[in-house]
């Protein structure tokens, strides 16, 4: 398979591998913080009373959305960046490579 190996990236594409490393960190903690955040607002230190009026209040919905929507916010992020370093890739196997993450294809760990 002659596929990517020995790629070696522009220093935009370094930049580029970066920021979407970032955004995927970005992406988990915000997630979790979303998750974390609604729950500690309805229970953390509130007797039954005040966490059932809390559990009335909060809007599910909302919190719902905000969880479906924030990865769909990185991706397209993501899908802006790969597509931008794909038009600037200086090689053959850098364009190749920002066509496939724009592409959704992802890096194994």
């Amino acid at each position: 398979m002659s596929g990517l190996s020995e790629l070696e990236f522009s220093d935009r594409g370094k930049l580029a591998v970066k920021e979407i490393r970032r955004i995927k960190e970005i992406n988990q903690w915000l997630s979790s913080t979303i998750v974390v955040g609604t729950f500690a607002n309805i229970f953390a230190g509130n007797g039954i009373i005040k966490s059932h009026y809390n559990l009335t209040q909060t809007d599910f919905n909302s919190f719902n959305k905000a969880l479906r929507d924030s990865p769909s916010i990185a991706k397209r992020t993501i899908k802006t960046i790969s597509g931008l370093q794909a038009i600037r890739a200086k090689t053959s196997k850098e364009r190749q490579f920002w066509k496939a993450v724009y592409n959704g294809c992802v890096a194994a760990k």
